[in-house]
């Protein structure tokens, strides 16, 4: 069960056998992702405590002692000019979800897969 930010429940389903077995953390935050098919599949990401605070000072472009995987990844993604456009999450191992972000490029209409883990 996942409280959302407005008070809400959220009841979410394990249905991958292969994905092994849910653990049952402690209160942390979650980022829910919401397929675009038409489905209303929702994803539910457990993000925990150090990683949460890593995500958060990316989106939040808080200085810390060194750069975190997120702030290298949005920042090559800028200084190369591209715009994340599609992030696709493939599997989840041992509670690491592995990804691939699908980048644009003005003028180009080629979207690249970028694997990220």
């Amino acid at each position: 069960m996942i409280k959302m930010r407005n008070g809400r429940h959220l009841r979410y389903v394990h249905n991958n056998p292969q994905g092994g077995h849910l653990p049952d953390y402690a209160p942390y935050p979650a980022i829910i992702l919401k397929m675009e098919d038409g489905t209303g599949l929702l994803l539910p990401i457990i993000v925990l405590e150090m990683p949460s605070v890593l995500l958060m000072a990316a989106i939040r472009n808080v200085q810390i002692a060194r750069p975190t995987m997120y702030q290298v990844v949005k920042e090559m993604v800028d200084k190369m000019g591209y715009t994340v456009k599609v992030v696709r999450v493939t599997k989840r191992v041992h509670e690491v979800y592995f990804a691939q972000l699908y980048l644009t490029k003005l003028g180009f209409d080629l979207w690249m897969p970028l694997t990220l883990q």
